[in-house]
């Protein structure tokens, strides 16, 4: 049997539910090819798929048969079936939550004026416990939405919109096609951008280089600064009000309320989907 932790690691996303779906469609008709055209991605982002839970698992999901009469098949192993067992009992919990938290926040203002319950709070609560599941090392999250997908070859660039109070930030993600496919990128599909402070570079406005075209780029002022060796850590709000955390290495020190420049490459911006 899978070991409880790998097994949460992989199903630990509602959105792996695509990856799961191959799984699914495996047991149905027995072909890796057949299942990533029933779920509506490539081939390869099947194995790719395929590839990703078996290393969360720590074990091979899919035991696979070359020739033969019927030109080869696929079959799943045995912690491949207790896999789907557990997504099939994981997705019927988090539809009876969702039912439930819904269901609070709709309930009338309590008689009492200092009481803020469910119903008279103004953020979903699912959603944002959805959002706190994403446990990463990544400092900078913002909420977004896909504003648009361009194909570039093996690539795509993904136009992010930040969502609610940050709507008027926009910026960029390149990655792989399969990727794209895995996660069901779509036109309007909530996600979470991502990024590690040590990839976001900071620097002086007046002094600040052109920025590359389809690069991200933005203005802001320094809300918070820390001097560590020959980098400095900086929070920065942008104009947009959202806030992010980078480094300069620049030899003068940048101090709260300086105007800044903030660039983050395209490719090190991660999507991630939060289940909501």
């Amino acid at each position: 049997m899978i070991p409880q932790a790998s097994l949460a690691a992989a199903l630990s996303e509602k959105r792996s539910d695509r990856r799961i779906d191959v799984l699914r469609h495996i047991q149905e008709c027995g072909s890796i090819s057949e299942a990533a055209r029933r779920v509506g991605i490539s081939y390869k982002a099947a194995w790719q798929a395929l590839d990703t839970l078996s290393n969360l698992a720590g074990v091979e999901l899919v035991q696979r048969s070359v020739g033969g009469r019927g030109g080869g098949g696929a079959q799943l192993t045995a912690d491949a079936l207790l896999l789907l067992e557990a997504a099939n009992a994981m997705g019927q919990a988090r539809e009876q939550l969702h039912v439930q938290l819904e269901h609070a926040r709709q309930l009338p203002v309590a008689a009492d004026p200092q009481a803020r319950t469910a119903g008279a709070a103004g953020i979903s609560v699912a959603t944002t416990l959805a959002r706190l599941q994403v446990m990463t090392s990544m400092r900078n999250q913002w909420p977004c939405v896909v504003a648009q997908l361009s194909r570039s070859g093996p690539l795509v660039q993904v136009q992010l919109q930040g969502a609610a109070a940050g709507a008027q930030f926009g910026l960029q993600s390149h990655i792989t096609d399969e990727s794209a496919q895995l996660l069901g990128l779509r036109q309007g599909l909530p996600v979470l951008a991502m990024c590690k402070a040590t990839a976001v570079t900071v620097q002086a406005a007046s002094g600040a280089t052109a920025l590359a075209p389809g690069g991200n780029g933005w203005q802001g002022a320094v809300t918070r600064a820390t001097r560590g060796g020959t980098v400095q850590e900086l929070a920065v709000r942008l104009q947009s009000g959202v806030q992010l955390v980078g480094f300069s290495r620049q030899a003068s020190s940048l101090r709260v309320r300086s105007a800044v420049q903030v660039t983050v490459e395209p490719s090190a911006v991660v999507i991630a989907l939060s289940g909501e």
